[in-house]
């Protein structure tokens, strides 16, 4: 009798029928890996990145060359070098009791004149939105020229930086002399060491921003009786901003203030003043560091494509799983 020979049961999908499942089961978890990453980096890296710091420490250096000022030792102008301090400190629990949003910035600016004589300081108390730079009105907001005697101000307009994802347009930027917002353009791009940064420039013409009693005899008057000579105040910026983050990288100031009376002028300042080449080093390798470049690749397609991948891939899983169970 013939012997007969039996095969034994074999799976329905064959013999690679049982890794189905499992690369299914893999694809979907590396599909839904991509799809939260991607999400998680638009939705909570952009917003987390996209911020002004809330315990902003840093001291920004200017300088100008060959400047006017006018010297209370000798009642006369003189001219000199000028180094320029603005530290920038963030009060963070004021910034905590704030509106959703808004920041507490305090800065002080110190202008020293080449043999270390303080000419000038200013100390401004500003509360602005930590995403679009725009001023908020709260907080204690001052100015303070004079030491121990601060003024309440009403403030609107861009402060202390430009907004994140700077466009191509002109911006209302708040001026403390002139107390109120100058329309700051946009006028090109340009290279600052080796980087892009967007140019804006603003103007203020020669204009009236106060009065004050001055000796006649400085304003060409025969007695030295005071006068009460209007103040003046002109100015011409051009700002270099790195786009994707608002931030200032250089700034060129040509600035002017003098007393006239009788039509006689006296000046009391008048300087070119920008960051010093250290300064806008530090800016790039220091205060932004990689955040242009995070934030860059944050918010452009790469989210999206690997949330796009992550639903082909859970599709794909799904689809093998649902052969095999067939």
């Amino acid at each position: 009798m013939a012997n007969t020979l039996i095969d034994a049961p074999r799976s329905a999908g064959g013999t690679h029928g049982g890794s189905r499942p499992l690369l299914g089961a893999i694809l979907a978890g590396l599909g839904a890996l991509l799809f939260v990453v991607g999400g998680l980096v638009h939705f909570y890296v952009v917003p987390a990145l996209a911020v002004a710091p809330i315990d902003q420490n840093s001291v920004t250096s200017l300088e100008a060359k060959d400047a006017t000022v006018f010297d209370t030792e000798t009642l006369a102008p003189i001219t000199t070098d000028l180094s320029v301090k603005a530290r920038t400190v963030g009060d963070v629990e004021a910034s905590k009791k704030a509106p959703d949003g808004t920041l507490v910035w305090v800065g002080t600016t110190t202008v020293k004149s080449a043999d270390g004589v303080i000419r000038s300081q200013q100390v401004k108390r500003a509360a602005f939105n930590e995403k679009t730079s725009q001023a908020v009105n709260c907080c204690g907001n001052f100015i303070e020229t004079a030491q121990g005697v601060r003024t309440p101000v009403t403030r609107s307009g861009l402060l202390w930086k430009f907004p994140f994802n700077t466009e191509k347009t002109t911006y209302q930027l708040w001026d403390d002399t002139l107390g109120k917002t100058v329309a700051t353009r946009y006028t090109g791009t340009t290279k600052v060491l080796g980087h892009t940064a967007w140019v804006f420039q603003n103007d203020v013409p020669a204009t009236v921003v106060g009065s004050q009693e001055v000796p006649g005899s400085l304003l060409g008057q025969s007695s030295n009786d005071n006068v009460k000579a209007d103040s003046y105040y002109q100015n011409h910026n051009t700002y270099y901003v790195e786009p994707i983050t608002g931030a200032i990288v250089n700034q060129l100031t040509h600035t002017k203030s003098w007393f006239s009376y009788g039509g006689n002028n006296l000046v009391t300042t008048e300087a070119q003043i920008h960051y010093t080449p250290a300064q806008i080093k530090d800016m790039y390798d220091n205060e932004l560091g990689n955040q242009p470049q995070l934030l860059a690749l944050a918010q452009g397609f790469l989210p999206w494509l690997a949330a796009f991948v992550g639903l082909a891939l859970i599709a794909l899983g799904g689809a093998l799983g649902r052969r095999q169970a067939r």
